[in-house]
């Protein structure tokens, strides 16, 4: 580029310009394999132009598989350099996996909780009434008992006393 600029004169051209005065140009040149030499497309016969294109196709495909080789060594190269970082972030987020079905779990476990707590707090007063009437009741019962109890006493001091007088 730089060579052209200072043959023809140019001052300063974008990278853009360059490239699309030199696409133009290039379309209008056709490389003949046969006579190992360069001429104008419009002169070119229509057998040239197919063996032009042929031979820019066997090159296009050399330089394809070129880089195709050249991409699966730096593959390989990157994967060398990445795979710690790969197996890392694969441990990561494992963990981050296993850290998130816990906060589920714990989250879960917490609204059965609240929710166990709810009813619970809604179940004692009943409870704590049916255990008092429970209480009340023996209570009663336990009086009524004594006063039997009381009253048999009373009854065979009554007993012992009249068997002792008629003897």
């Amino acid at each position: 580029m730089d060579v052209v600029k200072k043959g023809m004169g140019h001052g300063d051209l974008s990278l853009d310009a360059y490239t699309q005065v030199w696409e133009e140009c290039l379309g209008q040149v056709l490389f003949l394999p046969s006579q190992n030499r360069y001429t104008r497309a419009n002169l070119a016969s229509k057998k040239d132009r197919i063996e032009s294109l042929e031979k820019r196709l066997e090159l296009n495909r050399g330089h394809m598989t070129k880089e195709a080789k050249r991409a699966a060594k730096m593959e390989k190269k990157l994967r060398i350099l990445t795979g710690g970082y790969q197996s890392r972030a694969q441990a990561l987020i494992k963990q981050i996996q296993d850290v998130t079905e816990q906060v589920e779990q714990t989250f879960l476990e917490l609204k059965t909780f609240e929710s166990l707590k709810e009813h619970e707090s809604l179940a004692v007063p009943k409870r704590v009434e049916s255990l008092t009437e429970d209480v009340n009741r023996q209570v009663e019962r336990e009086k009524s008992l004594q006063k039997r109890y009381e009253d048999l006493l009373k009854d065979r001091d009554h007993l012992i006393a009249e068997q002792d007088h008629r003897m």
